[in-house]
């Protein structure tokens, strides 16, 4: 879900958590505070949903979204804002993220080919071993930027 992905996204540009709720209504609140209180604008269908009504909160204005993630590049702060949207039908879509902006400016991300990689060892007799110590990261082959070539959208 891209709603998740916009979470985490955000949570990772401002290495805190972005909705950091003690309960459910907690959590929605926090939504609120930060998103806004969704419209029939900005969420077409809004009154539908099952539960609608069933709890009133304030109108709140939305808080700008760069507020939120004071330190990330304007692309990065144009995808938060492309993911965090109340209606899933207005929100960006996997295939048209994959092709953001944000994706082909510096820093590049690098090719999964070139992430680090945990090596398991196959021996039994290490198994209490590996589960005590921490694993080594060993890096196979050249560090470097992701081609935007290879990119294929379905």
């Amino acid at each position: 879900d891209l709603w998740a992905v916009g979470c985490i996204f955000g949570e990772m540009l401002n290495n805190a958590p972005l909705f950091p709720g003690e309960n459910d209504i907690d959590q929605l609140m926090c939504v609120l505070r930060m998103l806004g209180s969704p419209t029939p604008e900005t969420w077409p269908g809004l009154e539908l949903l099952p539960d609608y009504n069933k709890i009133v909160f304030h109108a709140t204005p939305a808080q700008d979204l760069q507020a939120i993630v004071p330190e990330a590049t304007p692309e990065a702060v144009a995808l938060f804002k492309q993911f965090l949207v109340y209606s899933s039908v207005k929100r960006l879509p996997a295939a048209k993220a994959l092709s953001h902006p944000y994706f082909f400016v510096d820093p590049l991300p690098s090719h999964h080919s070139e992430l680090p990689q945990v090596h398991h060892h196959t021996d039994l007799s290490h198994a209490h071993h590996e589960r005590t110590q921490p694993r080594g990261i060993r890096v196979d082959g050249p560090i470097g930027l992701v081609d935007p070539s290879l990119l294929r959208f379905v």
